[in-house]
C-alpha cells in the first residue's frame, strides 16, 4: 500500500475547502482523476471514508472534519515556516513587516519606524497600508507580523488575535489663525462653520460626530478625507476646522500656522493606537520587541 505523505493531505485539504473535487482541481491544476485518485489511496490509508456524496456535492464525514483540523493546522505551521524564515534573511539583515490601517497619521507611522530602527539599526521595515479586512487578511497568511490600527481587534470576528494599546493621543479641533479668530464662542460659534472630517469609519469620525450631536451644533461639513495631512493642509489654507490629533499638530509646519480651538475647554476626544499580532509559535522577535517597547505618549 501506498504510505501517507503530504501530498494527500494537500489534496484532501483543496478538496474540502473547495467543495468538489473538480474545483479543487481548478486550483491544483491537475486532472480529476488524478486527484480522484490521491484521495482514494489516502482513504484507503487511513481506512475510513473522509466525504460523503450528497446532491452532487462532497460533504465531510465526522473523520473528515478530524483530518480537516490536523490539515489547516499543518500547513498554517508550513506558511507560518516559510514566513519565519524570511523574517531572518542568512545575512542577518533582520525583516518586519508592518500594515498601516488607511488614514494611520505620518507622525505614528514615523514613530513606529524609528522604534525598529534605534532598537535595530540594519533592520528591513517593510510598510503597507490598506483597509482592516485586507490588512487581516495579509497578517493571517503571515505576510505582515504587525497591524497599526485605531482599535482593537474582536476575537469573536477573527480567532487567534492579540491588540495592545500603544497609545491614546488627545484629538483637538483646529483652524487656520484667521479663521480661528471668528470663533470666540467655543464650541458655540462652530454653527455653521466649515467642517473637514476624516473618513468614516474612523474612531476620531465618531467622536466629532457625537460631540456636535451632544451640543446641538451643526457645522458644514466642506470635505472628508482619508488623508490626515491632506486634511491639515486643507485646513492650513483656510478652508475649515478640523480634528487634529496634538502630537501631529506639535510638529505642523509652518509654526503656529494651525491654532487649537478652545483650549480652556478642549474636547474629550483621543486617537487610540493598537498593534495587532497574530498569534504564532515563532513570532517575529522585532514584532515581539515592538509590542513591548513601543508606546506613544503626548
Amino acid at each position: 500500500m501506498i504510505q501517507f505523505n503530504y501530498h494527500h493531505l494537500y489534496y484532501f485539504f483543496q478538496i474540502a475547502k473547495a467543495g468538489s473535487i473538480s474545483k479543487a482541481c481548478e486550483s491544483l491544476r491537475l486532472a480529476q482523476s488524478t486527484v480522484s485518485a490521491q484521495l482514494k489511496q489516502f482513504e484507503a490509508y487511513l481506512g475510513r471514508p473522509l466525504f460523503e456524496r450528497r446532491n452532487q456535492r462532497l460533504y465531510l464525514t465526522e473523520d473528515g472534519r478530524t483530518v480537516l483540523d490536523y490539515a489547516e493546522s499543518i500547513f498554517e505551521l508550513g506558511r507560518e515556516l516559510q514566513d519565519t524564515l524570511r523574517d531572518r534573511p542568512p545575512g542577518g539583515r533582520k525583516l518586519l513587516q508592518v500594515g498601516m490601517l488607511n488614514g494611520t497619521p505620518e507622525v505614528f507611522t514615523h514613530a513606529l519606524i524609528c522604534a525598529v530602527l534605534e532598537q535595530e539599526p540594519s533592520a528591513h521595515i517593510s510598510v503597507q497600508e490598506g483597509p482592516l479586512e485586507w490588512l487581516l487578511t495579509e497578517l493571517d497568511h503571515h505576510r505582515l507580523d504587525l497591524l497599526l490600527t485605531d482599535g482593537p481587534v474582536r476575537q469573536s470576528v477573527r480567532g487567534g488575535y492579540t491588540s495592545h494599546l500603544v497609545g491614546k493621543i488627545p484629538v483637538v479641533l483646529v483652524a487656520a489663525s484667521a479663521l480661528a479668530k471668528q470663533f470666540r464662542s467655543f464650541p458655540h460659534d462652530l454653527d455653521g462653520a466649515p467642517l473637514i472630517l476624516p473618513m468614516a469609519p474612523s474612531e476620531v469620525y465618531q467622536q466629532v460626530q457625537t460631540f456636535f450631536a451632544e451640543r446641538k451644533i451643526s457645522p458644514r461639513i466642506v470635505a472628508e478625507v482619508q488623508d490626515i495631512e491632506v486634511a491639515r493642509r486643507l485646513a492650513l489654507s483656510g478652508h475649515g476646522v478640523t480634528p487634529l490629533n496634538v502630537q501631529t499638530l506639535s510638529v505642523s509646519l509652518p509654526a503656529g500656522g494651525l491654532v487649537a480651538l478652545g483650549k480652556k475647554t478642549p474636547p474629550a476626544m483621543y486617537e487610540t493606537l493598537y498593534l495587532i499580532a497574530a498569534r504564532r509559535k515563532w513570532p517575529n522577535p522585532l514584532a515581539e520587541r515592538l509590542i513591548k517597547t513601543f508606546r506613544i505618549t503626548f
